[in-house]
């Protein structure tokens, strides 16, 4: 530490002379003035450790505070204009190295530090100020894991939050074209120093907003990326802004952020935590080689399946030829014996018919009036004409019914429509009709057809 020791006879004269009579009167503003010039010429710029001890927000946009040690306190000031140049945002019990002027102020009678620089006191401020925010947004419920959100299979429109410079846009982008080409857009960022923390979370709103939709398409999911660091390097992605913008994203976020090693706080809010970039765009897309090699796959099984199916049914059906023959050399044989009956009945006929002439001529030959026998005749005839026709037609009609019923009887004893039915059969190993109970063997399987499939049975005792 650095000791000042100040020459202010010039102004004050010395004290240890008892007559002061001679000693110049000050003005309170002639005095304050004094102080101030001896304080800002002797400290032109200076460098302060120290802990911010209740830092005030005013609505001019100031910033007030404290810092203070183990022993001692000096009142701080940010002004408005440099506020927003600061690498970090001033907390309650940030240890930092404050860099600014030493000034006084009049209407209080005390000296500040008028602050330009503003960065924090090493590795453990920095931890401690992590712990403490990683405490509180825990206990807000920004990390839990009921919010956290699906990632998509295979996105169609990926959203880059990222710097347009360096390696990781390179080595997502030649992740992507690699495993599954995508539409990625990017919303460039600055990853590091003044602002990045705003523009970070300005792009996943952005990305978020369905006004930017006319003239994007909104992705399906958003990698927040950056390369490797230190603590200090990585802080962006600490701070709350961020954070928050990460948790109220409706879209689901990776983050992959600096390498393995590495954590965030938006690791414990975002939907899913990458290693590395790398990692994040393996995540969100598969390797295109092995999904055409698993569709094939699945193909050659698909077919393989229907083609087996297709055999088993062709054995089935010869299995059922066999028990019941082909419907159609049942009804060939029906349509055999209407041939047959129908020969029978033309050939009965014609020889009745001889009979009855044979029988005419005999009759005609005795009678002694041959014409009115004849005409009497030929009106027996006719009557029996008629008679035999109706008994033609009848017989006929009598033998087609029969044959109609013959038929329905035929389907009706189809296989399909008996099992329709509800009945059963009961089919061994072989696929043969088990007819007799001794053929079906105890605790042996055995296939039970049913209308619309088979199933497998064990049978009991």
């Amino acid at each position: 530490m650095t000791y000042y020791k100040f020459m202010t006879n010039n102004y004050l004269g010395n004290f240890e002379h008892k007559d002061i009579s001679n000693y110049p009167i000050y003005s309170v503003t002639e005095f304050s003035y004094s102080i101030k010039k001896i304080v800002e010429s002797t400290f032109r710029y200076i460098k302060i450790r120290g802990e911010i001890f209740r830092p005030s927000f005013p609505g001019s946009g100031h910033v007030y505070f404290t810092l203070k040690d183990e022993d001692a306190s000096l009142s701080a000031i940010i002004w408005k204009y440099n506020l927003s140049k600061l690498k970090i945002k001033p907390e309650e019990g940030m240890e930092v190295i404050c860099s600014g002027k030493i000034t006084t102020f009049s209407g209080q009678s005390k000296y500040q530090i008028v602050i330009d620089s503003l960065e924090l006191a090493g590795q453990g401020s920095l931890l401690k100020t992590l712990n403490e925010r990683k405490i509180k947004l825990s206990k807000e419920g920004i990390f839990d894991s009921i919010y956290k959100k699906d990632l998509p299979f295979l996105p169609k429109v990926i959203g880059l939050v990222t710097s347009p410079s360096g390696a990781v846009i390179k080595d997502i982008l030649k992740t992507l074209s690699d495993r599954f080409p995508s539409n990625v857009y990017l919303w460039p960022v600055s990853v590091q120093g003044q602002g990045s923390s705003e523009e970070i979370a300005r792009a996943i709103d952005g990305f978020n907003d369905k006004k930017n939709y006319y003239y994007i398409k909104k992705p399906d999911v958003i990698i927040v990326a950056r390369g490797g660091g230190s603590l200090e390097d990585l802080w962006a992605f600490n701070e709350e802004v961020v954070v928050r913008s990460v948790f109220k994203s409706s879209i689901p976020i990776i983050s992959a952020i600096g390498h393995e090693t590495d954590t965030t706080l938006i690791d414990f809010a975002s939907d899913f935590r990458a290693s590395t970039p790398t990692q994040a765009a393996e995540k969100i897309v598969p390797n295109i080689g092995n999904l055409k090699t698993k569709l094939k796959e699945l193909n050659t099984r698909l077919e393989f399946s229907l083609l087996n199916k297709m055999n088993i049914a062709k054995d089935k059906l010869k299995s059922l030829v066999r028990l019941f023959g082909k419907p159609e050399d049942a009804f060939s044989e029906k349509s055999q014996t209407l041939d047959y009956l129908i020969r029978d009945l033309e050939n009965n006929f014609d020889k009745f018919f001889s009979e009855q002439q044979n029988k005419i001529k005999q009759i005609s030959s005795e009678l002694s009036s041959p014409d009115m026998l004849i005409n009497n005749l030929e009106s027996k005839n006719n009557i029996l004409k008629n008679k035999l026709k109706s008994a033609y037609e009848k017989i006929f009609f009598e033998k087609e019914f029969n044959l109609k019923s013959l038929s329905k009887l035929l389907e009706s004893n189809d296989f399909q429509k008996v099992l329709k039915r509800g009945f059963t059969l009961i089919i061994d190993k072989n696929d043969l009709p088990v007819k007799l109970s001794s053929e079906a063997k105890p605790n042996s399987e055995v296939k039970i057809k049913f209308y619309d499939k088979i199933r497998v049975a064990q049978l009991k005792n």
